[in-house]
């Protein structure tokens, strides 16, 4: 069987069912695991398929973000373990933007927790954030005007990201509803606008999402991986996404639950 046809078989036993072992698809193609894992590897590069523990499974594709109040329950842990790492990149003095969602408001809670040692002025396009930083003693909070997605209580579309070409960032904080090999991707070009707008317009940009994003597909691409300085998620990001990063030269910063802030 030719590469491009054991590929394709490949797929289709994934489409067939869903999700698939490295056993499985061994014997099923009668190639070697090295064989079976690099063809995930190329497979999952071009989008077709995400790598799970033990095997292979579909992205799944998400039509609309969470709204703001259905992510505030979710991996609570996670997110505050991944605002103390993206916190630690912050210097006083810095220009800093926060990006939409709920572990940005989590950043947040701890940046004004921080206010006396880490002086800041900060950006964001999250109305949340900018409540919650208004409570920063010292912080020059700037929020970004457009189009509101009322479900998540941010802006969105051209206005933000001409408004972010103003500004000087020093770092920038980039959430994630879904992202994989090729990047962050999301549900409208409104979105995307936003995105590229702010890596864009940054000396430093990271990547700031728990790992059940991953493998995760949008409809719209915005951000290629290699275009962040680095990413701060968890253990749980598969190794297929950990050897990519490594290649591509970004860092990996993971959060520990439980991890003492300095």
């Amino acid at each position: 069987m030719i590469p491009d046809e054991r590929r394709r078989r490949l797929v289709h036993l994934v489409e067939e069912q869903g999700s698939v072992s490295i056993a499985e698809l061994t014997e099923a193609l009668g190639v070697s695991h090295m064989t079976v894992r690099r063809d995930i590897r190329q497979l999952e590069e071009a989008g077709r398929v995400v790598s799970v523990s033990g095997g292979v499974a579909l992205p799944s594709r998400i039509a609309l973000d969470a709204t703001h109040q259905a992510k505030l329950g979710l991996h609570p842990a996670e997110k505050e373990a991944i605002a103390a790492r993206a916190v630690e990149l912050v210097r006083p003095g810095d220009l800093v933007y926060l990006d939409a969602g709920t572990t940005m408001l989590a950043i947040a809670r701890q940046l004004v927790e921080r206010a006396e040692e880490l002086p800041v002025d900060l950006i964001t396009n999250d109305l949340a954030v900018a409540a919650c930083l208004g409570d920063h003693p010292t912080a020059g909070v700037h929020v970004l005007g457009g189009r509101l997605d009322s479900a998540n209580l941010s802006t969105e579309g051209a206005v933000p990201a001409a408004e972010l070409a103003e500004f000087n960032i020093d770092l920038a904080v980039v959430s994630a509803s879904s992202f994989d090999l090729r990047g962050l991707s999301v549900p409208s070009e409104a979105k995307t606008l936003v995105k590229r707008a702010i890596v864009e317009n940054s000396s430093r940009s990271c990547l700031a999402t728990d790992s059940s994003k991953y493998g995760r597909v949008a409809a719209c691409r915005a951000v290629a991986l290699d275009a962040f300085d680095s990413i701060i998620t968890d253990r749980a990001l598969p190794d297929a996404a950990r050897e990519h990063l490594a290649q591509l030269g970004v860092g990996l910063l993971l959060g520990e639950a439980g991890r003492s802030r300095p």
